[in-house]
Formats: C-alpha cells, structure tokens, sequence
C-alpha cells in the first residue's frame, strides 16, 4: 500500500475519472461469483487467513452473496495483502450497501486515503471512495462526525467522500460553504467541486459563490463558474455576475462563465443571451465554443439574431468541435444535416470524438439517424483490410457506439 496522494492532485484526478473501470471491476467479481462451490463463513475467514490470492478471490465472491453478516469479513479482507484482494472486497462491500454503515464507510475512508494499488486501471483508492457514493445518505453520520475532529487537510478528503454521494450529501452544504471562505487553496476547490456533485440541492451556496466569482485566485473563479452551471436555475441571482465575468474574465474564466449561463437556463435573460451572442465572436477558441453550446442549450429561448451570430463566426473562423456550431445553430431551429455530417466527422476524426459524443447523448431519439450511419460505417470498416488511419476511425466509432450504449442501459435519454 502507498500513502495518501496529494490532495490536489487527487481532486482533480477524482472530479474527471470515469465509471467504465469500476463496472469491469464489478463485472469481475460477479463472475468470480458466478458457479462457486458453497463456502461458509467460516471458510471463507480462513481462506483469507491462509489462502493463495486465486482462492481469496473465490471467498470474496462467496461473501457477497452471504449479505450483511459477511460485511464485518469483508472489511477485514480491506487489508489483504493482494491488490485485488483488496480492490475485490471493496466492491462487494459496495454492493451489499448499505448494510453496516457505521463500520464500512469509516474503513473504506482509511484505505482511500493510504491505497495506492491499481488493479484493472483503477486505483483502488478511487474504487473506495466511489462505494462509499454507493452507501447514499447512510454514510452521512460517519462523514459529519469525522469532520468535527478533522484536520484541513482530512476535511478535504471528506469533501472529496461528499462529492461521491452526490444530491444524498445536501445537508453538508453549510459546511462545504464554510470550507469555501476559509484561506485554503485546496481545501476549497475541493468544497467547489463537492457542491458541484450535489447540484441544485447546493443552491444554499450561491452567495458565496458569487463571491468567489471575484476571487484573486483566478482558478477559485472558474471552479465557482462550474459550481453555479451545476446548481442550474436556481443559481439564478448570479447571472449578472457571470455576465461580468464572461465579459471580463481570464479566458478560462469567460469559457466557464459562458457554460454556466447555458446550464441555468432560459431564464437568464435578454441580457445573458447577449453577452452571450457576443462572445461568439471571441478571439480565444474555447470561449466561442462554450458560448456557441450555451445558446444551443437555451434553444428557441436565443433564436434569432443567435443564430445568425453563430453561423456568420463558424463559417469566418471555425469554431472547433464543427459539431458544437453546427448543433447549437440545430437547437436554434437550424438544419438537422449539417451536424449529422459535422458529428460523424469529429466521431471518426477521434480529436473531438468525446466532445462530440456528449452532443450525441444530448439529442435522445432525435439522435438515431447519427446512430445508424456510424454503425453502417463501422460494419463497413470492419468487412475490410483496413490501413492505420482506418483502423483509428474504426476505434473512434466503436467507442462512441460503446457509450452509446451504455448510457441507454444507465437511464433514460436526456433530452
């Protein structure tokens, strides 16, 4: 095992990791589960005491199926020796939340702060603090009383368990607030990025969030810009500030004052879509381009001279992804062909490929005929000899499709 990473470093790492990792590591031990001979309790205890990592493995899978009475073993099995041993066990807590709590979330709190084996790509540090999400508001009590006592820099990695639990950690806010105004660098982007995880039950925050729109610390600006667009409407009372800063800001800054405009919503006002239909036309890429998705996503709300604005700045100085312009001019009443071929584009391109993705997971229904020509081109590559740049694009299409898929298996289409 390895000692705590550095904070920063580990929220930042944290806020960006993606899930696909920890279903495979999930996918694993169901398998391992799967045909297994019946092993006591007892049996399992003692394979763990003396067995070799393959059958320790076997025992884990064998206490997952048992329930409850199997976590207080399993949580020992937190100090195995093997690094999948261990990153095995975590999971099968995980799925046997929220049972015991009281006794698992402290436990898997200690390893993510001191293991730093990686097992299947994901370091079993993040798998810990991603199962204590799983125990939703029963890890609350454990997390509130460690905070009493804890030190700034154990606090930050308590905000960093609270932005695991998502909407469920919404009591902790006056608490992430507090952490916000104290003179600690780390300790408050990891407050902002938990606030961020909670949403629109954070709104209670918006005050000091507009504060810290002004922070001399450029980067505090562009965290609170993220914590605002997460809240969504009811962030509402600092659209004129984010109008400030998306005119006034550092270009990181305007980037995010101009996402979290759109985030909020139609009813920004006239003076927001504005700013906004301005900045267009900015003279630093990612400025125009989260401009141009922020007035996509207020839709007919920014019609008009919106529009108008997008089509003149892409077709004089591309705006990159094509497929950001070409869906925001769509979402503004626009033609559907020119983003269907912009979308595709970008998907076999694979520079843009994720940005474009999360455009196409937008669109719902309205998405299919996108859909069906990348799983015709990607029938098509695959029936043929391909030369290096194709194999690529073969790739790039397969893993949009891949999470494609996985998104319609998760949950509903958005919208």
């Amino acid at each position: 095992m390895r000692p705590l990473l550095p904070v920063a470093i580990l929220a930042l790492s944290f806020w960006g990791f993606g899930y696909a990792t920890l279903a495979r590591a999930e996918g694993a031990a169901s398998s391992a589960a799967a045909g297994q001979a019946a092993l006591s309790l007892e049996d399992c205890q003692r394979i763990l005491a003396d067995g070799d990592e393959a059958s320790r493995l076997k025992a884990v899978a064998a206490l997952e199926s048992m329930g409850e009475e199997a976590v207080p073993v399993l949580l020992a099995a937190l100090d195995d020796s093997h690094d999948a041993v261990r990153a095995r066990a975590i999971v099968a807590v995980g799925k046997l939340a929220p049972a015991r709590a009281d006794i698992a979330v402290p436990k898997l709190l200690e390893l993510a702060q001191k293991d730093g084996a990686q097992v299947d790509e994901l370091p079993n540090w993040i798998l810990a603090f991603q199962t204590i999400g799983k125990f939703g508001a029963s890890a609350l009590p454990t997390l509130d009383e460690q905070w009493e006592s804890a030190s700034p820099e154990k606090k930050a990695v308590l905000c960093v368990a609270y932005s695991e639990l998502g909407p469920a950690a919404a009591p902790a806010v006056p608490r992430l607030v507090e952490l916000i105004e104290e003179d600690n660098l780390v300790n408050r982007r990891q407050a902002v990025g938990a606030l961020m995880a909670i949403g629109p039950a954070a709104a209670p925050a918006v005050p000091v969030l507009r504060k810290a729109l002004y922070h001399e610390d450029f980067h505090t600006q562009y965290w609170a810009c993220r914590a605002l667009g997460a809240i969504g409407e009811p962030a509402l009372p600092a659209v004129p500030d984010l109008i400030d800063r998306l005119k006034n800001g550092a270009a990181s800054v305007k980037r995010n004052a101009a996402a979290a405009l759109g985030k909020i919503g139609p009813k920004i006002g006239p003076e927001a879509i504005q700013a906004l239909t301005e900045a267009v036309d900015d003279v630093v890429q990612p400025v125009r381009e989260q401009a141009v998705l922020a007035l996509g996503r207020l839709g007919p709300e920014a019609a008009g001279s919106a529009r108008e604005a997008i089509e003149k700045s892409h077709a004089r100085r591309p705006i990159y992804p094509a497929s950001a312009a070409c869906w925001a001019i769509w979402r503004l009443g626009g033609p559907f062909e020119p983003l269907k071929n912009s979308l595709i584009s970008d998907i076999r391109g694979g520079i843009y490929r994720d940005e474009a993705t999360e455009i196409l997971l937008t669109m719902g229904h309205d998405a299919e005929p996108v859909i069906q020509e990348l799983e015709v081109l990607a029938r098509s590559l695959a029936e043929k000899k391909l030369a290096p740049l194709e194999e690529e694009e073969l790739a790039n299409i397969q893993q949009t499709l891949a999470e494609v898929r996985a998104a319609r298996q998760s949950g509903p289409q958005r919208p």
